[in-house]
C-alpha cells in the first residue's frame, strides 16, 4: 500500500517526554525487527518517515484510542536476541483504521498511519536495551504489569507515580534517534 501525506497535523509537532503515553511491542515473524531496516514497511517522503503500525484485529480499538499527536512507545527483541530494546517513537497522524495495511500479512491485522518520531538501528547495540533505561527498575509490574503481555494490542502506560521521571529516561535516550 503506498503512503501519500499532505500535511501533518498540528499535534503531531513540537513534541515533548510528556507525550509519550502508550506503549506497544511490535516483534513480527516477517522480519525479525519490526519497522526497521531491512524492513521495507517504513517510507520516506519530505515530511518525515512513517508506517502502518499494525496490530491484531481483535485489538483494533486499542490503537483508535490513540489520539492524534500521543506517542506510543515501541519495543521488541530485536533479531531474537534475548534483550528487549525500545525502538520507535511514533504518533499517529490520521484516525484510519486500514484493514491488513502490508501484502503478505494475514487478515487478523489493520493498522494505523504512525509518524516516526525517533528510531533506532536493529541490532542492541545500536539501539536501547530495556535493562539500560529507568523501566529495567520498575519492570512491568504492578499497575504496568499488563505492558509486558505481548498480544498485538497499544496499552495506555498507567499514571504512576515515577511516570514523568520514566517519560524524560526514555525521551532523553531517544535524543540521538530523532528524525529530522
Amino acid at each position: 500500500m503506498d503512503i501519500v501525506i499532505s500535511e501533518i497535523p498540528q499535534a503531531c509537532l513540537n513534541k515533548s517526554s510528556s507525550d509519550i503515553k502508550w506503549v506497544k511491542t511490535v516483534n513480527d515473524n516477517i522480519t525479525n525487527s519490526a519497522y526497521l531496516p531491512p524492513d521495507t514497511r517504513p517510507k520516506q517522503c519530505s515530511l518525515g518517515i512513517f508506517f502502518h503500525l499494525e496490530v491484531n484485529s481483535r485489538f483494533g480499538n486499542s490503537l483508535m484510542e490513540v489520539p492524534i499527536g500521543d506517542i506510543i512507545l515501541l519495543y521488541q527483541r530485536l533479531n531474537k536476541q534475548r534483550d528487549k530494546c525500545f525502538t520507535h517513537l511514533v504518533t499517529p497522524i490520521d484516525n484510519n483504521l486500514i484493514q491488513y495495511p502490508y501484502t503478505g500479512t494475514t487478515k487478523r491485522w489493520c493498522g494505523r498511519l504512525v509518524k516516526v518520531i525517533a528510531m533506532t538501528g536493529n541490532q542492541t547495540a545500536n539501539s536501547i536495551p530495556f535493562s539500560q533505561t529507568m523501566w529495567s527498575s520498575m519492570g512491568f509490574t504492578g499497575k504496568m504489569h499488563d505492558l509486558s503481555f505481548q498480544c498485538g494490542r497499544v496499552f495506555e502506560i498507567p499514571t504512576v507515580q515515577q511516570l514523568p521521571k520514566l517519560q524524560n529516561d526514555i525521551w532523553n535516550k531517544f535524543q540521538s534517534y530523532i528524525v529530522k
